[in-house]
């Protein structure tokens, strides 16, 4: 019995993860003309610091052979957020590069544009 109380709540978390998230994605679409303003400012090779951006937080914001990624955080030690890409589909751009000590696989899903979510998986 134990056992379906702590499924029926961790159902509940994802429900509520998924939901906010859809939340935030449709945030950011509507910040996403002063965020792509802000992305063609960023040189190769920038890591700037916390920012807010089109009203919205970032933890970091870098750009990495021509992709602009908006980190919002790290859920479970995995980084999360927001990616430019006016040249496609980011994934195998970034495929090399390298974040941290430690390796992060890149998931991304487009959203709209140039823009997709991003999601890094270690």
């Amino acid at each position: 019995m134990a056992f379906f109380g702590v499924l029926t709540a961790a159902v509940i978390v994802i429900a509520a993860v998924v939901a906010f998230r859809g939340t935030d994605d449709q945030r950011f679409i509507r910040s996403a003309a002063e965020v792509e303003a802000f992305a063609r400012t960023v040189r190769e090779g920038d890591r700037l610091g916390p920012r807010i951006i089109g009203g919205m937080e970032f933890e970091e914001v870098r750009r990495e052979q021509g992709v602009v990624v908006f980190q919002q955080g790290a859920a479970l030690q995995s980084p999360y957020g927001y990616a430019w890409s006016p040249q496609g589909d980011p994934a195998p751009i970034l495929e090399d590069v390298e974040w941290s000590e430690d390796h992060v696989d890149h998931r991304f899903e487009h959203l709209e544009g140039a823009f997709y979510a991003w999601q890094g998986r270690r």
